[in-house]
């Protein structure tokens, strides 16, 4: 047995050594094959008969995975019914029965290609994500076309589960029966269903391994370390005993960051803060107030427009909306306006390729290009607030007038809705999203026409220091803490409070303990960030004084480096609080 070693992308923490059981493939395709005529009939009433089975398969595995795993993580089952009733997925499979005398394993083969290639052409991780839903309704009504089979009893034993990939109700009905220890699997990312569901139910995982499933068999020792997302195969007995010390640190780690969920968030000194969480599926709700979120920061709504091959209407935006108000009810829900183009393609949208997308026509840009599709969502999100904790978050303002129009545009589609007699938050708050340098530099006088802010720190930082962060060659200059990023922060933050607006930074600085202690010494209160890690930043406040904190980042703003100011922080709030930044070394050591 050969030792291993391979790097993915960790996207649910901790630490899990176990048997391999490997799940093949799931796929599924036909052979073109004709039909007489006579036979169209038969094979229409085939297929209606397997939609019946699959639409009862879905319903019980929603009960299932509801008793067993919670609400939230049966709401995917929603999604998969929708996707199952589309009218645009069912005549296309009957068109090629009907017209071309194809089966109907051949049509639902045809159907995904079209799909898989509209997905495929998207660069956006997450929304590239979105088309294992669409595969997974399909594969199962693939399945049942033929006679029943007796169902498989299920597996028991601990296990290591290692995949191709997992079908988000694959992952469901298999990580919610309480016997998987972590999952690899070759393809994948942090905002799949299955990195999700596995991060709600603490089960290690690590993807995008490439090619995991042909490294090992069913009985090898893996290590799956979901944290510094490596894998370790059929490793030596020394390994072994370092990893079980790592394991018992970090489930040590996660106990104590589980109850500090659960705690006042407030700093050593009395000073309150709000952390809050960035979600793209209302089925997170739930997860990321268990994690202690105060409210939802950041909703990203491009996920809605991969639901369906076609554009959302009005009701779909305000189902969904809808839904995630009253879930979050009271706290406030943040909802980003659709933030597509770019490297964000939406193939619905037939957007034309730009030579540098990351500066082309994205974001409000595009929104304010097609102002009656822009409208439809924000009458779906006004229609959304009429409990009152509904707030518009406009993405990448660059300059004063996009703030007018957007203005212009909610005020025409607020009486459109009262003419009509349709009730919503009259005082609905609108913020603006600061991740372009231009914005910063405007921050003074956005804030005047906006009730809040949000700074985006991932592109803002990107954008303002020239620097592609996903960029090997370059991306060791993506440094949060350079002095330049710190002043323009500090400039925001004074911008706002002279107003007496809220700000709330989101991104990867919020979710870092250091950065986070450096923003709230720069008068930071509300923080955002992947719900994950809100335990960790909540315990690394809550350890420090707000006094201490700001005394330390004025030293800190008069030096040269990054480097500089990350060695003076760590060293004076060790020295001041030892226990603050406890987690940075407790499950790397």
């Amino acid at each position: 047995m050969d030792y291993i070693r391979r790097r993915g992308e960790g996207v649910s923490p901790g630490i899990a050594i176990g048997e391999v059981r490997l799940k093949e493939k799931s796929d599924f395709s036909a052979r073109r094959e004709s039909i007489p005529p006579d036979m169209v009939k038969a094979e229409m009433a085939r297929l209606e008969k397997a939609v019946r089975r699959t639409r009862d398969q879905l319903v019980r595995l929603k009960q299932d995975v509801a008793s067993s795993a919670g609400d939230e993580h049966a709401i995917i089952f929603e999604a998969h019914l929708l996707i199952l009733k589309d009218s645009s997925l069912r005549s296309g499979l009957k068109k090629i029965i009907k017209e071309d005398h194809l089966t109907a394993e051949w049509a639902i083969t045809q159907v995904h290609e079209k799909y898989a290639k509209i997905f495929d052409a998207i660069t956006d991780e997450y929304l590239k994500q979105r088309k294992s839903d669409v595969s997974d309704v399909l594969s199962k009504l693939y399945r049942n076309l033929q006679p029943l089979e007796e169902r498989k009893p299920p597996e028991d034993g601990e296990m290591i589960l290692v995949a191709h990939d997992l079908l988000p109700s694959e992952a469901a009905s298999r990580l919610s029966a309480g016997n998987v220890l972590a999952v690899a699997l070759d393809v994948g990312g942090s905002t799949s269903h299955t990195a999700i569901l596995a991060r709600s139910l603490n089960i290690p995982a690590v993807m995008g391994l490439r090619d995991i499933t042909r490294r090992v068999k069913d009985g090898d020792i893996l290590i799956v370390d979901g944290t510094d997302g490596e894998i370790f195969i059929n490793p030596p007995s020394a390994i072994r005993r370092e990893f079980i010390g790592k394991r018992r640190k970090y489930d040590f780690y996660r106990r104590d960051l589980q109850k500090t969920a659960g705690l006042q968030a407030v700093t050593l000194d009395g000073i309150e803060f709000c952390p809050q969480a960035n979600i793209e599926l209302p089925e997170e709700v739930n997860a990321a107030f268990k994690m202690g979120a105060e409210g939802i920061g950041l909703f990203r709504s491009e996920f809605i427009y991969f639901q369906s091959p076609d554009l959302p209407s009005e009701e779909d935006h305000y189902r969904i909306y809808s839904r995630l108000a009253e879930a979050a009810s009271p706290h406030p829900v943040h909802i980003r306006t659709v933030d597509i183009g770019g490297e964000k393609e939406l193939p619905q949208m037939k957007i034309e390729k730009e030579p540098n997308p990351a500066l082309g026509l994205r974001a409000i840009r595009l929104s304010l290009r097609d102002r009656d599709r822009f409208k439809v969502q924000l009458r779906a999100i006004l229609r959304a607030s009429v409990g009152g904790n509904v707030r518009i978050l406009i993405p990448m303002i660059t300059e004063m007038e996009e703030i007018e129009e957007v203005k212009l545009l909610l005020g025409e589609t607020m009486t459109e809705l009262r003419r009509r007699k349709v009730l919503f938050d009259e005082g609905i708050q609108l913020g603006a999203m600061i991740e372009v340098p231009a914005a910063a530099a405007l921050s003074d006088r956005i804030v005047r026409e906006v009730d809040y802010l949000s700074v985006g720190t991932n592109d803002l930082i990107q954008y303002y220091l020239a620097v592609d962060r996903s960029n090997e060659l370059v991306s060791y200059l993506f440094k949060p803490l350079h002095p330049a990023v710190l002043r323009l922060l500090r400039n925001i933050l004074s911008a706002a409070r002279k107003e007496g607006k809220p700000v709330t930074v989101c991104g990867e600085m919020a979710a870092d303990p250091l950065s986070a202690i450096v923003l709230l010494g720069m008068g930071l209160k509300s923080f955002s960030m992947n719900p994950i890690f809100i335990p960790r930043v909540k315990k690394a406040l809550r350890s420090v004084e707000y006094r201490t904190a700001r005394r330390i980042v004025h030293k800190a703003m008069t030096m040269n480096t990054a480097q500089e100011i990350e060695e003076y922080m760590i060293e004076k709030i060790l020295v001041n609080h030892p226990t603050a930044l406890l987690m940075k070394d407790t499950v790397s050591s």
